[in-house]
């Protein structure tokens, strides 16, 4: 599978949620789809699934317009954070319905997942807890069998060892049947070692697009004197600076290059620290 957005902006009343992004994303791999709220994760992904249209720009699968396409949107099965089910259905009404719309439903992992996540298929939606109702999205990213599977913060909810359950699934499913699943979620110290490559939102352009492999060889964060810093970091790509207590943070893609330089430390950046500084960042300039 292969996704190909160009040029993509979405505007709202009082609001720009995307502004002119564009990347490739292919597959089989699984996506780490990362941002603080606000980002514009889930306007993206509302738009990668057809759901609404672009106010400019295109997003394409394998070649084809995904907005108002019906047979492009059967491979595209989209778990969002709520509001996935009818409450009036039960869950056997609901995986029913689904089976329908997904042409490679597999119906035997859906009745098998039920029995792991411990769901009574004559429930109806309305009386299920919000773990249940996560639990039953899962089911139903995993049985669509859709060759792009997007989970927007899927177990809200799910205690810990419930998600952990869901990660071995995401695990096996990606060993036994290989697709393009998408992952956005808060918890990322938990679901980072599952990323195989990570794509950064941040106040709706895209910031950062590596492979797990690139992120852990080139991006770094050079701490010391600002003078020092500055000086070591001179021609590299700086992704956030941030200076506190006479100490400048830099954080770098080094692209290859060794950095140099007298009364500096560098030190790796985790997924988890990089929105941190984000989220730093963003407050100050919301104080500026």
């Amino acid at each position: 599978m292969k996704i190909e957005v160009k040029n993509v902006s979405k505007s709202y009343r009082h609001k720009e949620a995307l502004k002119n992004i564009s990347f490739t994303i292919e597959g089989p791999k699984i996506i780490g789809f990362l941002g603080h709220n606000g980002a514009g994760k889930t306007t993206f992904l509302n738009l990668l699934s057809g759901l609404i249209s672009t106010t400019k720009g295109n997003i394409s699968v394998n070649g084809e317009n995904v907005f108002n396409v019906p047979l492009t949107l059967r491979d595209i099965c989209f778990v969002a954070e709520n509001e996935n089910f009818q409450e009036e259905m039960t869950i056997a009404q609901t995986l029913k319905a689904n089976s329908f719309f997904y042409p490679k439903w597999d119906g035997e992992l859906a009745m098998e997942l039920l029995e792991v996540f411990a769901l009574n298929p004559k429930d109806k939606v309305r009386s299920l807890s919000k773990g249940m109702m996560s639990a039953l999205g899962i089911i139903t990213g995993f049985a669509s069998n859709a060759g792009i599977t997007i989970f927007d913060e899927p177990y809200i909810g799910l205690d810990v060892a419930a998600r952990n359950t869901f990660y071995d699934l995401l695990i096996e499913q990606q060993t036994d049947n290989p697709r393009l699943f998408i992952l956005s979620t808060h918890l990322i110290d938990e679901a980072s070692k599952l990323f195989e490559e990570i794509l950064i939102l941040h106040e709706g352009q895209l910031m950062l697009q590596k492979t797990v492999e690139e992120w852990h060889e080139n991006i770094v964060a050079v701490k010391g004197n600002p003078s020092d810093v500055e000086q070591a970091i001179s021609g590299l790509k700086i992704i956030y600076k941030h200076t506190f207590m006479q100490e400048l943070t830099a954080i770098v893609f080094t692209d290859g290059q060794s950095i140099e330089g007298q009364n500096i430390m560098l030190e790796p950046v985790s997924l988890q620290d990089m929105l941190v500084y984000l989220s730093k960042q963003q407050k100050e300039r919301a104080i500026k």
